[in-house]
């Protein structure tokens, strides 16, 4: 569907193992289209991520998910395929890079793996550390390492979503998940009922 949201005339999909030379007639497309627009491709993805490094990933990525379209019949619109595709992964990148940044920003663990300089300070912080590993240790274990993951490691979603398996959006979903936990057991709710909260907001699932 196009930005306009209304479906471009294209006929019905085709697999490209129905006819043996569809799959080197469109390498050799996606070829053409490297030579001929990849400028304008990263000129087009680095306006919307503001970061020409990022633009070169998400455009590498673009012309492999073309090679993997599973139409015989679109030739004519190889261009603007290769555009909406990138388009969408911009938008996933950004979305991710929004939420990365909102938990980067939330300030439920300050200092929560450094040990403050004022021994009063370091004793309460240590009872806190205790208390929200405590925490952490009641959640099931792919929310807790992907939150350990992602605040101890330094690891970015991408990175942390190979290492466990799992979706990008799984990940996603893992840290807010244990943030929003143990926010609501600090608020003084017991497990219970910080869980039936969770399920309520649908952040379970």
């Amino acid at each position: 569907m196009g930005g306009n949201g209304r479906e471009t005339n294209v006929p019905e999909p085709l697999r490209l193992d129905q006819d043996p030379g569809a799959a080197d007639a469109r390498a050799r497309e996606v070829e053409r289209l490297f030579r001929d627009h990849n400028d304008s491709l990263i000129r087009f993805l680095t306006l919307r991520l503001r970061s020409r490094q990022e633009a070169r990933e998400v455009a590498q990525e673009a012309y492999v998910r073309l090679l993997q379209l599973e139409r015989t019949d679109v030739t004519g619109f190889l261009r603007a395929y290769l555009f909406r595709i990138a388009g969408n992964l911009a938008i996933d990148r950004l979305r991710r890079r929004a939420t990365e940044s909102r938990l980067q920003e939330a300030d439920l663990f300050p200092g929560l793996f450094e040990r403050p300089a004022e021994p009063e300070a370091q004793a309460l912080e240590g009872e806190r550390v205790e208390q929200i590993r405590g925490f952490l240790r009641e959640l099931p274990q792919p929310v807790r390492e992907a939150f350990l993951l992602f605040r101890t490691e330094d690891m970015d979603q991408g990175s942390i979503a190979k290492r466990l398996g799992v979706s990008d959006r799984m990940v996603r979903n893992h840290i807010t998940r244990a943030l929003m936990y143990c926010r609501l057991r600090l608020d003084g709710l017991s497990p219970r009922e910080a869980a039936a909260r969770l399920k309520g907001s649908g952040s379970s699932r």
